[in-house]
């Protein structure tokens, strides 16, 4: 009965680690919202946001391009998510080398 609350106060630990790792992860520049708004779903690709891409254009069409406005906020998450995925493999390959 004891492991179970240790278990869960690692998996605390490790999602405050993945959190802390994230920002050191993230490659967000301070011009990301003006790159995003210039060129639009060309960005996303670009930086290897695919499918960010694909959203970015389906939003932009149907609005008769007011949509752009919503990039700047896509591109902020594409880059989180990315930073978070990194932090998340590197401590799966911390806890292997242990």
């Amino acid at each position: 009965m004891t492991e179970r609350p240790n278990l869960v106060a690692e998996a605390h630990a490790d999602k405050a680690e993945i959190k802390l790792l994230a920002k050191t992860y993230n490659d967000k520049t301070g011009m990301t919202w003006f790159w995003s708004l210039m060129f639009g779903p060309l960005y996303f690709w670009a930086n290897g946001f695919g499918l960010m891409g694909l959203i970015a254009l389906m939003i932009a069409i149907p609005t008769f391009g007011i949509g752009i406005l919503t990039f700047p906020f896509l591109a902020s998450y594409a880059w989180n998510r990315r930073a978070e995925k990194k932090a998340t493999n590197a401590m799966e390959a911390s806890k292997y080398r242990r």
